[in-house]
């Protein structure tokens, strides 16, 4: 199976899409398959100064960059690839999935056909027992002993919801009880 963490950074909260990335990690050995990773110029929108301030992503810096659609179109494509390739079915994963799913289907309208699962509904399931102080990408991360430094950067984001998505998912599979044990973490590139 692939597991594929998604994330995004937004100029606002009205579907206008500054950065798209999507990681694909092998279930198994944690190894990464793909990624696709892309400022986005949104055109001409208005920005936010609280997103800019979270992400560090400014207006000049994705102007003349692709559209979401032609990234977006990069995505099913590999998607496309990876199923022609390997044959196993793909998982999609988004921490926060609603938030990703919104502003997707804002930006995409009804190109905007795949399925998310969230891993902060998996995090809240499967580590109950650990007691963690909040569900935030960070904290899940640590809990789950995944090197994470940078947050509200698409392609560590969407990397991250990947890794912890191959947890969980590896753990609900063998019924593991200890984070660290889960599975082998993720080679190093």
């Amino acid at each position: 199976m692939i597991i594929i963490g998604v994330d995004i950074e937004t100029a606002n909260l009205h579907g206008a899409i500054c950065e798209f990335s999507a990681v694909g990690l092998d279930l198994d050995t944690g190894a990464e398959l793909f990624v696709v990773t892309s400022l986005v110029d949104p055109g001409d929108v208005d920005w936010d100064p609280f997103a800019m301030r979270v992400h560090g992503i400014l207006p000049r810096e994705v102007r003349g960059k692709p559209a979401i659609h032609a990234v977006w179109d990069r995505f099913l494509t590999e998607l496309e690839y990876q199923d022609a390739k390997t044959g196993r079915p793909c998982r999609i994963f988004a921490h926060n999935a609603s938030f990703e799913r919104s502003q997707l289907t804002r930006a995409l309208g009804d190109r905007m056909q795949v399925e998310f699962e969230c891993t902060v509904h998996m995090a809240r399931r499967g580590l109950r027992e650990f007691a963690p102080r909040n569900h935030k990408l960070p904290t899940v991360c640590e809990v789950l002993g995944i090197p994470f430094r940078e947050t509200h950067r698409a392609e560590a984001d969407a990397r991250a919801a990947a890794e912890i998505a191959r947890r969980l998912v590896g753990r609900e599979a063998a019924h593991e009880q200890a984070p660290a044990a889960l599975l082998p973490p993720t080679p190093a590139l």
